[in-house]
């Protein structure tokens, strides 16, 4: 932290402790609230005084009275109706009538194409602002999505910095094409963005939200919608924010020397050696350290009646906790908006960023834990050891510490995005526009091991370097119109896309090479090269129609068409559509005098979105270039062509329900069913066609599921507001139809008809032999239909049966946060969970292995776990033997475990100066907060971090950090 900026934080703290300020004649003032629609007194009307603690409420006929100061602001709040500031200038009579609020109903989906008020939406739609989204420091803005959204399931796979996470929408429903959600930015299709440049974040997730996107919505879409500028004075914010993160490994906890000998004493292993005891290595403290997070924004928005701007800047730097690797990232926009005439306005968006990563050259992560306490790092006169030194005892003769000094892997990226979005208004009622995108982007990767290192020694060191470029074009081109007469309103979106990517990249390696050179040049052979290039298109054409009759009844349909290069000749184009509808159930007479409810409204969609998220060029029959025949360039087939290939279509279905009561709390409550078709498979060819297999579709899921959210404003005040938030989201999940009923074998899970897609399928565990301490399977016997007709146990892992064990996926998943704010201090708490989830924990395949990687560190049991040792034990773990106990640590439900887990994944504390302070200062604003992520995770998982990503493998994963963090901000 900079000098300055601690003697600023320390001048406003004392500042809060030691103020003093005038007061000016103190006079009581009353008077009477009333409704502004009817002229009725309000009754417990909140009246309080601004910047102050003092306050009261209105009695039964709406009166009030208070002792002010003569120059104090009255500020009149009540649920259902917008809060008033009234200024008392010396009076001692202040009548106020306040009008109903209309703010819910009013605020605004950004849909992408167009835009559509909460109340008059028929669609499953979900917006999160950029206030929910920045209360997590992180550098993805997808990965602050998580636990926010109600049917959108957001989880990583690993800690390291820089890196994104998976999101599903409403489950998984490909085998094989991509599930990831379509980004749509300002409108267009694609793009990235800076966390802080984000307004908002909108889920679409129904067919009539989706299905204007057609060809590439099937998994959902993310809307999101940069920060721009208002007419008005210009206003700059700049915001700072550092910490320190340390890593976190859960449950999971290696031995140390005293340990691992009492472990390895159980079974006389050979390799121990009194003197073991007597060394004692923290391979994992060695291993990682307290990294630093470091941020910095700066924007300015502004602007006259014709042109408003909004320009950022931004910093973002996280130091890995693990060794040798971290994050950084530059970032900035400039957003433009001129109304050249009272027709015609143009806004511009111009993006660009840096991006940074080292990686670990290392198995530093893997060694931290697998190393063994008695092998040292150092010699006696303190050079670090290779690992291959006489007398190591790790089986894999390697010191992560020493290949550190030489080796590197370092990643960047570039990026550069324009947008240029023009409107012309031909009448009032009919307008055009035009957006065009361009976007560039390079790629780069450098890794280099050093002949003195075990990796690089074999070839006298090697140097890879690879680059790619990449771009797109993209050019929506629409007409608008909006024509209400009488009580009627329609309005709707017609128009065409065009689309083209293109990308391509070298890479090369070089072998023999001296330490500091690391130019591909100068190494003394070419080992490698390879490269490529691929281009697809995109071409649609879409429209969609709404229509509302007296604010109470909606419909809504659309229909596109897209045609895609990534498709075979004969089902190039697709045909999507949705049709949905709403009724305001709350506007009718009938519910009129039912004063509970506020708002009550009814929504109903079906209709079809297509899945193009697929590598180019799977329906072509393709040659493979790269090979020789005598010495010559040859061509062998590489692909066998499939004109009929064409998109995965997703079916859904959706029916939800709006409530509002007293104007105080918000229920939606939506209920789905999508099904996937015409999945993407590889299909096995008979070995005469010389083609392993061909690209078909075939195939079918289904998700299902139940979606709450709910927001309750528990206390709204002049001095106190708390607001709460939750949601939980139901999913099951379903696989319908495969090619001929066969399973498709994958990994340790197994895709079949009747089960879930990520149905896990090994040996089940049957515990341990209390008799001997042997480990136990479940064998079945089955008959000539495949049914199970009996089971028994074996201690033979090769006659247990494979069988279905469980899933991948959580049956729920949501979030709770709670907001409260009082006199300019805001505590915000967020909890995310998920439910129901079985995990592989495949790292104690090596760390649990009852004897059979004695070179291996071991793990810790925990509490409510034992080990064997004695006949009619009953242990949780098998006997200890040299070289293993019958396949024990195989893969087998033994190691298959609950991935449920809360955590609470931020608290911050915030406290806004008084305006009267700042303005003194000649500051607009000022706010200093303290923040975590990450602190405490509730679980029964044995590993690291119950978050291991959708396939729901856990390894040893690049532990989550734990973040403390303070910050300021100013407006200027």
């Amino acid at each position: 932290m900079s000098e300055k900026l601690k003697i600023t934080i320390i001048g406003f703290v004392l500042f809060l402790f030691g103020t003093l300020s005038l007061q000016a004649q103190d006079i009581t003032v009353g008077g009477t609230v009333t409704s502004a629609a009817d002229g009725e007194p309000l009754p417990a009307v909140n009246v309080g005084v601004k910047s102050s603690d003092r306050g009261t409420t209105t009695s039964a006929d709406g009166k009030y009275e208070l002792t002010v100061s003569s120059d104090a602001v009255l500020v009149f709040s009540f649920i259902g109706f917008e809060t008033q500031e009234v200024a008392v200038n010396g009076r001692e009579t202040v009548d106020v009538q306040l009008v109903q609020s209309t703010e819910a109903l009013e605020e605004v989906f950004v849909l992408g194409y167009t835009q559509q008020s909460k109340e008059k939406s028929s669609s499953s739609v979900v917006q999160v602002s950029s206030e929910d989204l920045n209360d997590v420091t992180t550098s993805s803005a997808t990965e602050a999505l998580q636990g926010k959204a109600t049917g959108v399931f957001v989880t990583s796979s690993t800690g390291k910095p820089g890196e994104g996470a998976d999101i599903r929408i409403r489950g998984t429903g490909s085998i094989s094409a991509g599930a990831s959600p379509l980004y749509v930015v300002d409108g267009v299709i694609g793009g990235t963005v800076d966390p802080g440049d984000i307004e908002s974040m909108t889920v679409l997730k129904d067919a009539s939200a989706t299905a204007m996107y057609g060809s590439r919505a099937a998994n959902g879409v993310v809307v999101i919608q940069t920060k721009s500028g208002s007419n008005g004075d210009t206003q700059i914010n700049v915001s700072s924010t550092a910490g320190w993160n340390r890593h976190t490994n859960g449950n999971f906890e290696v031995m140390n020397s005293q340990q691992l000998y009492s472990y390895q004493q159980a079974f006389n292993s050979p390799i121990l050696d009194p003197a073991f005891k007597d060394v004692n290595t923290d391979w994992e403290d060695l291993a990682f350290r307290q990294g630093l997070t470091t941020k910095y924004e700066a924007t300015a928005s502004g602007g006259n009646e014709n042109t408003t701007f909004y320009v950022s800047g931004n910093y973002y730097e996280e130091e890995g906790t693990l060794v040798a690797t971290g994050f950084e990232r530059f970032g900035g926009r400039v957003n433009v908006d001129h109304q050249f005439t009272n027709d015609f306005k143009v806004e511009a968006r111009l993006s660009g960023r840096y991006t940074n990563s080292d990686n670990n050259p290392t198995s530093a992560l893997y060694q931290s834990y697998i190393n063994m306490p008695w092998d040292t790092p150092r010699t006696n006169n303190g050079e670090l050891k290779t690992g291959k030194e006489t007398g190591w005892i790790g089986r894999d003769q390697s010191n992560f510490l020493y290949p550190l000094q030489y080796n590197y892997n370092n990643e960047n990226s570039k990026k550069l995005t324009t947008n240029i979005r023009a409107e012309y208004d031909i009448t009032d009622w009919l307008y055009v526009t035009s957006t065009n995108r361009v976007t560039y982007s390079t790629y780069r990767n450098e890794s280099f091991l050093d002949q003195r290192t075990s990796a690089g020694s074999t070839n006298g060191g090697e140097l890879y370097n690879y680059y790619s470029q990449s771009s797109s074009f993209l050019s929506s081109n629409l007409v608008h119109f909006s024509k209400e007469f009488d009580k009627h309103s329609l309005s709707g979106v017609a128009g065409f896309e065009y689309e083209r990517n293109f990308s391509d990249g070298m890479g090369g390696t070089g072998v023999g090479i001296f330490s500091g050179l690391e130019i591909l040049d100068v190494t003394a052979e070419a080992f490698s090269i390879g490269g490529f290039k691929t281009e697809s298109r995109f071409a649609s054409a879409l429209t969609q129609l709404t229509y509302d009759y007296d604010t109470t009844y909606f419909l809504k349909a659309s229909y596109r068409r897209d045609g895609s290069s990534r498709f075979g000749d004969n089902n190039r184009y697709g045909n999507f559509y949705s049709i949905g509808g709403s009724w305001i159930i709350s506007n009718e007479a009938f519910l009129e005098d039912v004063d509970p409810i506020t708002n009550l409204k009814l929504r109903a969609s079906y209709g079809t979105a297509g899945n193009a998220n697929i590598g180019n060029y799977l329906q072509s029959g393709l040659y493979r270039y790269s090979v020789q025949y005598s010495g010559n360039p040859a061509s062998q087939p590489a692909r066998i062509a499939n004109p009929n290939l064409t998109w995965e279509v997703a079916r859904m279905t959706n029916v939800g329900i709006n409530i509002s009561l007293y104007d105080r709390v918000d229920l939606t409550l939506d209920i789905y069913q999508k099904d996937n078709e015409d999945l993407l498979q590889n299909v096995r060819l008979p070995g005469t066609t010389g083609f392993n297999s061909i690209t078909k579709n075939i195939g079918s899921v289904r998700n299902r599921g139940v979606e709450i959210g709910i927001t309750s404003q528990n206390i709204q005040s002049s001095a106190l507001n708390w607001t709460t938030d939750f949601n939980i989201s139901f999913n099951s999940n379903s696989v319908l139809s495969l090619n001929d009923g066969e399973d498709i074998p994958n990994g340790l899970q197994r895709i079949m008809e009747g089960s879930e897609l990520q149905t896990w399928y090994m040996r089940e565990w049957a515990g341990v032999d209390p008799d001997n301490g042997d480990p136990l399977w479940i064998k079945q016997t089955k008959d000539a239909d495949g049914n199970v007709v009996s089971e028994e146990t074996t201690n033979n892992y090769n006659e247990a049966t494979l069988q279905k064990v469980g899933s991948a996926s959580p049956e729920f998943s949501g979030g709770l946060r709670n907001v409260v704010e009082y006199k300019g201090i805001r505590l915000n708490t967020f909890i995310n969970f998920v439910y129901g989830n079985k995990i592989y924990h495949s790292a104690r395949e090596l760390f649990d292995s009852d004897g059979a990687y004695a070179t291996y560190n071991q793990m810790v049991l925990k509490d409510d776990w034992n080990r064997w040792q004695q006949p009619g034990d009953d242990a949780t773990h098998p006997k200890p033997v040299f070289g293993g106990n019958k396949q024990s640590n195989k893969p087998s439900s033994r190691y298959l475990e609950d991935g449920s887990y809360l955590r609470l994944q931020n608290v911050s504390l915030s406290y806004s100066l008084p305006g009267t302070f700042v303005e003194q200062i000649g500051i607009r604003s000022a706010r200093i907060f303290v923040s975590g992520d990450n602190l405490v995770t509730l679980t029964n998982f044995s590993g690291m971090d119950p978050e291991v990503g959708i396939g729901g493998y856990a390894g040893t994963k690049y532990p989550i950090s734990k973040k403390y963090l303070l910050g300021i901000e100013l407006g200027l």
